[in-house]
């Protein structure tokens, strides 16, 4: 059993929310900024960078603001899921000055499967949250919570091109089997999504190599 229940996380994503009050939106209007250089940009190193150390930035984010200082209160492993999280942004930041990965945006099935986990984890995620009852306060948003972090992170890695892409998909891989495991024991049929992500973008990398 986990030491915390559904109506306790998300009073735990409500304060978070409610304490750093825009930076939510401003992390959306970022992402959203990024993928529009992506499109007009393709394989840009200078986009690479500003994409890799949005990505650095946001998984240390949630490493930091939600697991360390947040949810650490409530639950003995949260510390050690912020580690993972920080482990994944020092790769990012690594990425972000080699400027590799690189993104590009496609009719290619990767690049159509990572916008359409990315726009979910930027819109989708939080939304279904609030369709079964949330108050906007206590909404999973990127980069608050780590199942949205995760999510944009997958989609986004799918649009990119270079051989640390595969370095980079390792940790949020592992979180998205993690969550899938605790989204289990809390009963949070919508967090699914989470261990299905990181499946299919196993299978789209796969698919990806055989080409």
């Amino acid at each position: 059993m986990l030491p915390y229940s559904p109506e306790i996380l998300f009073a735990i994503y409500a304060q978070f929310n409610q304490v750093v009050w825009p930076v939510q939106l401003g992390f959306t209007l970022l992402m959203l900024v990024l993928m529009l250089l992506v499109v007009k940009t393709p394989e840009s190193a200078t986009v690479a960078r500003m994409i890799n150390g949005s990505l650095a930035l946001a998984w240390a984010w949630t490493g930091i603001g939600f697991h360390l200082v947040h949810f650490a209160p409530f639950n003995f492993a949260a510390p050690y899921y912020g580690a993972l999280f920080l482990v994944q942004a020092a790769l990012f930041a690594v990425a972000a000055l080699k400027a590799s990965p690189r993104y590009r945006v496609t009719r290619g099935l990767p690049e159509v499967v990572g916008v359409g986990v990315l726009g979910y984890g930027l819109f989708g995620y939080p939304l279904v949250d609030a369709a079964l009852g949330q108050t906007w306060q206590s909404l999973r948003y990127f980069p608050m919570a780590p199942g949205a972090t995760l999510l944009v992170t997958l989609g986004g890695l799918l649009l990119a091109t270079g051989r640390v892409t595969y370095l980079l998909f390792i940790v949020p891989v592992l979180w998205a089997l993690i969550a899938g495991v605790l989204a289990w024991w809390l009963g949070l049929a919508q967090d699914a999504v989470l261990p299905a992500a990181g499946l299919i973008s196993l299978a789209v990398l796969a698919y990806r190599s055989r080409s």
